[in-house]
């Protein structure tokens, strides 16, 4: 169930439900037809998951008290709805469900599962990541989506540039997704060849969503990790200088292949040929301005929806095509600070919970989903988003050797934690830049330890005595 659940959340994106005849994000249909079919399915799981260790009311207290950053994350979040539910009613107040609630309650379902089932589901989401890349390469060549865009939503007329879509939905959202999600593809227990060529399709699917932020991101975030885990390896001897200027090399030939790429095939025409300031780039800063009309009772309790627009159209967004481009900003004035505050301290402990499971790329991959993220309307609307980055650092921790034993390392565990290719602490990048060196290791003759050498010796002159 944890498994549909979440495969409903990577292929079922809003534009899929309007076109299959849900009226997910129209401004009409009941209350159930608002929530995701996710939501359900993860919900289900949880239960199901409980009662299957009897007394669910326990089960879910033991699971709580040993993720207590997940507990308090979910109380958090849970008041912020509880509290614009009776500031403002039911209306508008589906998204806390699935955009705020739901990713407590997936590390909570995740916790009842084995680290088996943990690292399907990072197959899964590394998989559904490679084949919408694909999608989106194959829609900038046919200059079309295969998935209708304006299913359900009448006066909306398409961008100057022809952006794809694939199985993400709206181009933003599909980059943000693969840009902090990306490094899922690398900590994969597959041939470094198919990690790499994974990770090329994610960039260049990058270049088909337009969106100019999270490549730039993309290109700053996961450059300066490259730099300093080379710097790292230069400084431990571990790295010489002939394989640093074959890196140089190959991103040289990368880069030039890429320019010839985008000149011939007019893949990332929207962010090489509009890289300017434009209504798009100053949407985001006048975002800001909103606060400065916001009154006292205003600024504690926040604002009704219809004050909102109001707001919004004095600043100067156009709400047909616009909004207030900024979450922070977008959910203080929903709940206020007597929301907005709980709202902040949920988020913190929820990204503290992953923050200790990932591995360093991944951490990058959260710190660029925040930035990102904050120049956009993200979690202040519907969206799977920090669903997936939750579920998705919490399942890549799978790949990582564990002891047998809490506080007793399994034997050879120290040498399959530097020889394996998810040990993050060894290393920035969580892998080993020397293939060879593991083999190297497992030639070399057994030599007992001192602590062991008397044994043998021991053991020797028994063997040697005759009767």
């Amino acid at each position: 169930m944890l498994w549909l659940g979440m495969l409903c959340a990577l292929v079922l994106a809003p534009t899929a439900l309007h076109a299959l005849g849900q009226p997910y994000e129209l401004p009409y249909g009941p209350l159930p037809a608002k929530l995701h079919p996710s939501t359900y399915l993860l919900s289900l799981a949880l239960l199901f998951g409980l009662a299957a260790r009897g007394n669910v009311l326990a089960a879910l207290w033991a699971v709580l008290r040993r993720r207590p950053l997940v507990g308090l994350y979910l109380v958090c979040m849970v008041y912020t709805g509880l509290w614009s539910l009776w500031r403002h009613g039911a209306g508008g107040a589906a998204f806390f469900v699935d955009t705020l609630w739901m990713p407590g309650l997936a590390l909570l379902a995740m916790a009842l599962q084995t680290r088996h089932r943990h690292r399907q589901l990072a197959w899964m989401v590394a998989t559904v990541l490679v084949v919408n890349a694909v999608q989106a390469l194959v829609e900038q060549r046919l200059g079309s989506t295969l998935i209708p865009q304006f299913a359900g939503r009448d006066g909306l007329v398409p961008d100057d540039y022809f952006r794809a879509s694939a199985l993400f939905g709206h181009p933003l959202n599909n980059a943000l997704i693969t840009a902090s999600l990306m490094p899922v593809v690398w900590f994969l227990p597959v041939a470094i060849v198919w990690r790499g060529l994974g990770l090329l399709l994610l960039l260049l699917s990058m270049l088909s969503f337009g969106g100019r932020s999270s490549t730039v991101a993309v290109v700053l975030f996961y450059g300066a990790l490259l730099t300093w885990a080379v710097v790292v390896q230069i400084a431990s001897g571990k790295l010489r200088l002939r394989h640093v200027l074959v890196v140089v090399v190959c991103l040289l030939l990368g880069g030039a292949g890429l320019v010839g790429l985008v000149a011939s095939t007019g893949l990332g025409e929207r962010i090489f040929g509009n890289f300017t300031w434009d209504n798009s780039a100053n949407v985001r800063l006048v975002a800001l301005q909103a606060l400065d009309h916001l009154d006292t009772v205003d600024l504690w309790a926040g604002v009704t929806p219809q004050r909102a627009n109001q707001i919004a159209e004095r600043i100067g967004l156009d709400l047909r095509y616009e909004a207030i481009e900024n979450f922070w900003v977008a959910l203080l004035m929903q709940v206020g600070l007597l929301g907005f505050v709980p709202f902040c301290i949920g988020l913190a402990s929820g990204v503290a919970h992953i923050w200790r499971a990932a591995n360093w790329p991944l951490r990058v991959g959260i710190v660029l989903f925040f930035v990102v993220g904050s120049g956009a309307n993200t979690l202040a609307a519907k969206t799977v988003a920090l669903l997936l980055l939750f579920v998705t650092a919490q399942a890549v921790a799978a790949f990582r050797p564990r002891p047998r034993h809490a506080g007793v390392a399994a034997p050879g565990a120290h040498h399959r934690a530097r020889s394996s290719a998810f040990a993050g602490a060894a290393h920035p990048l969580g892998l080993r830049l020397h293939p060879l060196a593991a083999l190297h290791r497992a030639s070399r003759p057994f030599r007992p330890s001192p602590s062991q050498a008397p044994h043998s010796l021991s053991a020797a002159r028994l063997n040697s005595r005759t009767p």
